[in-house]
């Protein structure tokens, strides 16, 4: 079994919850540009790869960087998982970005834990916005001390609704396990599909239920589990949580609730069915909200959201939260640019345009201006700092979530059990970190 981490701890109160949707005037971050006004970029240009979500709030911002750095900014964006199957390509190829998205913790092979011990990511620390980082989003970008990561935003998993299904049908937002039962079997009692599920893209969007059950059945009660799991105490083929988790996911699918054939159905094509009326609910990120409300007739006033309940005790539900991370290439052409739009986004006016655009809480602890309510309903959850990480940040290596999404398509098809699954990633945990 692997040694703790050197870089991560967990907490159940992933954010500093005051700030993190209040909805007040700009202050807190102090620009610290160059004498002549360009914030230390140069007249090359800067590269950048992130995901789809990140280019649609970092395009509004990219202006307004270029003309006031004489700094042009070259951005590509690509789903997530084909951006991180690319990076890893290009890293070992020479060929990166200046500035490239990285996952928390070690859970991907392109993670700030993986890349920050390898030496690929430059160090950030000392950079103007850093104590505007909080500590456990700084822990999740960090190895021995060094923060390798600038959080463009804390992106939360929930259940959107569509609310003309839900006043049709008269149904109010389910605040326990039995309720999202019973409004999944009125939703489909009405000849439409309860729950949304697109899974043709390597079932990747499985893992949106893992995280959301294990958060409550799972870290709520047990917070220190990953430091047992580390320490050999307990794995997942043999913690009776685990089971549930999977078990409650296969519950949905026997009984109807998820999109017919959805292993071969685009995330994209569940999204629409969302937001027209042809199903009732959807599990995504909150940063995937403008784009559903981009298909639906009314846009925001027709989707609403929720915290998908676990279990039967309406105050056990937690909020999985997850910090989205740029980083610098250790090996960039143009570092310097990089940094400079690093802390060009991270002025609180920038910090609160990039949440508006994508319906997320700003990444950065600092009081902004956030304009919208869409994210309203999940203000006392806040407040009440019941907010957990995604179950995979402190796994010990990418390999075992790449185990749960393919494993976890089988488990879906009824190739496998539960019990196969959980060993299967228990073998990949066994390896440690890399």
């Amino acid at each position: 079994m692997s040694s703790t981490p050197k870089h991560v701890r967990r907490s159940t109160a992933l954010l500093c919850a005051a700030t993190a949707l209040s909805l007040v005037g700009c202050s807190g971050f102090v620009n610290q540009g160059g004498a002549d006004g360009t914030n230390g970029g140069t007249a090359s240009g800067v590269t950048a790869y992130v995901s789809t979500e990140q280019g649609t709030g970092l395009e509004t911002l990219v202006g307004g960087f270029e003309e006031e750095s004489a700094t042009t900014l070259d951005l590509t964006s690509a789903e997530t998982a084909d951006l991180n199957q690319q990076l890893t390509v290009q890293l070992g190829s020479g060929t990166a970005p200046d500035l490239f998205r990285v996952s928390p913790g070690d859970s991907s092979p392109v993670a700030a834990g993986v890349l920050g011990s390898e030496g690929t990511l430059l160090d950030l620390s000392e950079e103007p916005w850093v104590d505007a980082v909080d500590d456990d989003t700084a822990d999740l970008a960090s190895v021995d001390g060094n923060l390798y990561g600038f959080p463009v935003a804390r992106n939360s998993l929930v259940m959107a609704y569509n609310v003309s299904i839900f006043e049709e049908l008269d149904l109010e937002p389910p605040t326990t396990w039995s309720e999202l039962l019973d409004v999944s079997q009125a939703i489909e009692d009405s000849g439409r599909t309860a729950q949304a599920l697109g899974l043709a893209d390597g079932a990747i969007y499985l893992q949106f239920y893992v995280y959301a059950l294990a958060g409550t059945l799972l870290y709520g009660p047990e917070p220190n589990l990953d430091d047992r799991m580390r320490a050999d105490e307990v794995n997942f083929a043999d913690h009776p949580g685990w089971t549930e988790v999977f078990e409650k996911y296969l519950e949905l699918r026997d009984r109807g609730f998820f999109t017919e054939d959805a292993l071969g159905v685009p995330f994209d094509q569940a999204m629409q069915d969302l937001a027209t009326g042809e199903a009732g609910m959807m599990l995504l990120t909150n940063s995937s909200l403008p784009q559903v409300y981009g298909y639906a007739p009314n846009g925001p006033e027709d989707i609403g959201i929720f915290a998908m309940p676990a279990d039967d005790d309406a105050d056990a539900t937690l909020l999985p939260t997850a910090p989205d991370y740029l980083a610098v290439n250790a090996e960039a052409e143009n570092p310097e640019g990089a940094r400079a739009f690093l802390e060009y986004l991270a002025r609180p006016r920038n910090v609160g345009t990039y949440a508006d655009a994508l319906s997320v809480m700003p990444g950065l602890d600092i009081d902004v201006d956030v304009s919208g309510d869409q994210l309203e309903p999940l203000e006392p959850l806040v407040d009440e700092g019941r907010i957990v990480p995604y179950a995979n940040y402190l796994w010990p290596n990418g390999d075992v979530q790449q185990t749960m999404l393919q494993s976890g398509a089988q488990l879906h098809a009824a190739e496998i059990s539960v019990e196969d699954l959980l060993t299967r990633m228990d073998q990949d945990y066994d390896q440690g970190t890399p």
